[in-house]
């Protein structure tokens, strides 16, 4: 007489895969399981743009990490444009944030092939005034590390817009509650 405690175990072994459980939520395999990367790129990137939005908005005398200027006229212009453009990313990292919590696949379709374009366009963006060399774009450190997270977000989203299959989108949950 079977018990029905008895563990379903195959051929070598180990636990049938049916009876597995998934990784537990604080384990890194947890987070890249294929139902949670999408999940966790939108974790990643809504906190990076919380903390980036933040720092830019409160000190955009910090500009100048990323842009050249030659006189006062314009450091202030770039002060005002790094203010503006750091509210955006600050209000786009809540929206992401957000969206976590979306369970319609093509609401979050939609943000994802947003952002693809949003980040190959400013990818572009940065390397041609970059490879211009006029003196806007620091090609300092900083200047690259801007380019090199253009890249890491475009490939990120451009996975997601053309690797992924429909289901990824579908029924995401997180298991916060929010």
């Amino acid at each position: 007489m079977m018990h029905s405690s008895n563990m379903n175990y195959g051929n070598t072994g180990g636990i049938n895969s049916r009876t597995a459980r998934s990784p537990a939520p604080s384990s890194l395999a947890y987070y890249i399981q294929p139902k949670q990367r999408l999940n966790s790129l939108f974790a990643i990137h809504a906190i990076c743009s919380l903390i980036i939005g933040s720092i830019g908005f409160l000190m955009p005398g910090l500009a100048t990490l990323f842009f050249s200027t030659e006189n006062d006229r314009e450091l202030g212009v770039a002060r005002a444009i790094s203010r503006l453009y750091c509210a955006l990313i600050l209000a786009q990292g809540i929206m992401i944030w957000t969206a976590r919590r979306i369970n319609e696949g093509e609401i979050k379709r939609a943000f994802v092939q947003a952002y693809f374009i949003c980040f190959l366009l400013s990818t572009i963006a940065l390397f041609i005034e970059h490879t211009n060399n006029q003196g806007v774009v620091s090609g300092k450190l900083m200047g690259i590390l801007k380019i090199l997270a253009m890249i890491c977000l475009t490939l990120g989203y451009g996975w997601f817009t053309f690797f992924q299959p429909p289901a990824v989108f579908m029924g995401l949950q997180s298991h916060h509650n929010y």
